[in-house]
C-alpha cells in the first residue's frame, strides 16, 4: 500500500511540473538597484562599496559594459516599465514627493509626473 502512494504521488507531482513547464508564459524575475552609478560596484572595479549578492549574480550571469543610466529614480523606473529613453517619455528628472499631507501640492504645468496613457509598458506586454 506504502508503494502504491509513493508511486501515486511521484505521479502526480510529474503531471504537475509538466504542465507547469508547458506555461504560454515565460516567468521573468527582475532585480533592479536603483541610485547606482556605472562603477559603484565591486564586480565593474570598485574597491570602496561592498556588494556581495549583486557582485555574484553579475559573476554568474552577464555584465553590461555598454549601457545607458538615467541620474534619478523616476527616470529610471520610467524607462523600465516603458522600454524607452527616459527623455522620450518625458520623465529625466525626480517625480518630488509630498512630505506634508495636509498642504496643497503644487506641480509646475511643465514636469511630466507620469506616463503617457499611449506609452506600451511592460505590464500591457505580460498581459497580452
Amino acid at each position: 500500500m506504502k508503494k502504491i502512494r509513493t508511486v501515486i504521488f511521484a505521479l502526480f507531482t510529474a503531471l504537475i511540473s509538466l504542465t507547469s513547464a508547458a506555461q504560454d508564459r515565460p516567468n521573468i524575475v527582475m532585480i533592479m538597484a536603483d541610485d547606482l552609478g556605472g562603477r559603484d560596484l565591486a564586480v565593474y572595479g570598485n574597491t570602496f562599496n561592498e556588494s556581495p549578492n549583486i557582485d555574484k549574480l553579475a559573476n554568474e550571469g552577464m555584465l553590461f559594459h555598454n549601457a545607458y543610466a538615467a541620474p534619478v529614480c523616476s527616470a529610471t523606473r520610467a524607462s523600465i516599465l516603458s522600454g524607452q529613453y527616459p527623455t522620450r517619455v518625458g520623465i529625466f528628472d525626480f517625480i518630488p514627493g509630498h512630505w506634508r499631507p495636509y498642504e496643497e501640492v503644487t506641480v509646475p504645468i511643465h514636469e511630466t509626473t507620469h506616463l503617457s496613457e499611449d506609452v506600451n509598458t511592460i505590464g500591457d506586454a505580460m498581459q497580452s
